[in-house]
């Protein structure tokens, strides 16, 4: 049961992050995620790269101030994963928040809980 918890609230980020990057990167075609974990702090982090090209690598971030779901957060090397971004101020980005409730989608689509162990 944790097995299948935990992969699909990594699904479900998964769908969040790649929202994300539909609206806000220019020649954005594919995501692949190569490592998701838990901090101690209980923050969860998704690694992956885009375009299937290792050099635009990213790191999402999970945490409480989001409930647990990907909005935006995330870190990236500015100078060449930065160059992708539709907006030079990530303050007119959408939020995968804003893009939801904008395009009226399914929030059961989502939204997942993180499992309440990681590691299984």
């Amino acid at each position: 049961m944790h097995k299948n918890d935990k992969d699909r609230y990594i699904e479900v980020q998964k769908n969040r992050i790649d929202l994300y990057f539909k609206y806000n990167l220019k020649e954005y075609h594919s995501i692949t995620i190569n490592n998701v974990d838990k901090n101690p702090m209980g923050d969860y982090f998704i690694s992956g790269y885009i375009n299937n090209d290792k050099k635009y690598k990213f790191e999402a971030l999970m945490s409480s101030l989001d409930h647990f779901q990907f909005n935006g957060d995330m870190s990236y090397n500015p100078q060449i994963f930065g160059k992708l971004f539709k907006n030079e101020d990530h303050k007119d980005e959408l939020t995968p928040n804003d893009i939801i409730k904008k395009e009226n989608l399914n929030k059961k689509h989502y939204e997942a809980k993180p499992p309440l162990f990681w590691g299984f």
